[in-house]
């Protein structure tokens, strides 16, 4: 049963961009398919390019995911800054955060093998009664930095104030003495580093649009990962779960036949891998390759297939 159905959805679509040669063969498709090819050419190849298209989707989820990472790792930093985290994910109980639409999930738990029962983004969730001196925030979002930077900025020592313990509070990585305090001088990396260590992010993106004539559906799937391994590869893997496409003026399907796919987040927001697929219906049969080495746009190779009997 698919559980998380996309309309449109904003937070999930970029346009094409970068500067890197592209090897298409879509610009001059008869030198890789002139011995095989039937009808109209650029009628049977529509289909690839709607589903390259449709693929930008992973890249502003994958890094819709980063920034939700980051924003765990960083709760109490953001709560300085009067921050939280990414406004297109909502929590909807049980460690769970989605889209609206239900384009793309994030589910947490702990790294033992526990579920999370809080909103992690939540500060009160750690420390009930946080209070941070936030008066410069102004000057230190202008300043720039990591969120810990700009959080020393707004609030000097960063020493926080609060009343009582959260139902995360053991995740910061604090001793019970500190936790009975109600005062607190932050050390980041201490907190970024428990966080970091304790809790586990599962991804889980299903897309289902429509690209000119094309109707296509992927349902892509992470398995637990913890935070800290996540941000420091800075990247988000996609292991395809199930893929369906159809373009209905030439009855053409798909049929993916390799899949190894990751976003990257390491400084441009990029794809890593490459998917392969045959194209059957239509005047006839041919494969695909996207590859995608390191950048938003794949290369395009297509090869003539011997039609099935």
């Amino acid at each position: 049963m698919r559980t998380f159905a996309l309309l449109a959805l904003a937070g999930c679509h970029v346009s094409a961009g970068g500067s890197a040669t592209i090897t298409d063969d879509l610009g001059q498709p008869q030198g890789a398919l002139g011995r095989c090819a039937a009808g109209d050419l650029k009628d049977q190849l529509a289909i690839v390019g709607e589903l390259r298209d449709s693929y930008h989707e992973m890249i502003v989820c994958g890094g819709l995911a980063l920034s939700f990472d980051d924003a765990i790792v960083n709760v109490i930093a953001h709560a300085a800054l009067g921050r939280g985290g990414p406004s297109q994910l909502r929590y909807q109980g049980n460690g769970t955060y989605a889209t609206s639409n239900g384009m793309m999930m994030i589910k947490t738990a702990l790294a033992s093998g526990g579920g999370i029962g809080f909103d992690v983004l939540d500060p009160q969730s750690y420390l009930a009664g946080i209070a941070i001196d936030a008066s410069g925030s102004l000057d230190a979002v202008m300043r720039g930095g990591s969120p810990w930077q700009m959080a020393a900025h707004a609030a000097g020592s960063l020493d926080v104030r609060f009343t009582g313990q959260g139902p995360g509070a053991m995740l910061l990585g604090l001793t019970a003495d500190e936790l009975r305090g109600g005062v607190l001088h932050i050390d980041p990396k201490r907190i970024e580093k428990a966080l970091g260590d304790t809790i586990t992010v599962t991804n889980r993106i299903d897309v289902e649009n429509e690209q000119g004539d094309t109707v296509i559906h992927y349902v892509l799937d992470g398995a637990p990962e913890k935070l800290g391994d996540v941000l420091a590869n800075k990247h988000v893997p996609m292991q395809l779960v199930s893929i369906e496409a159809t373009r209905k003026s030439t009855g053409q399907t798909i049929r993916i036949t390799d899949w190894t796919m990751q976003f990257r987040g390491d400084g441009g927001t990029v794809l890593d891998g490459a998917i392969a697929l045959d194209v059957d219906g239509g005047a006839f049969p041919y494969s695909v390759r996207f590859t995608y080495p390191h950048r938003k746009e794949p290369d395009v190779e297509l090869r003539c297939r011997t039609r099935e009997p």
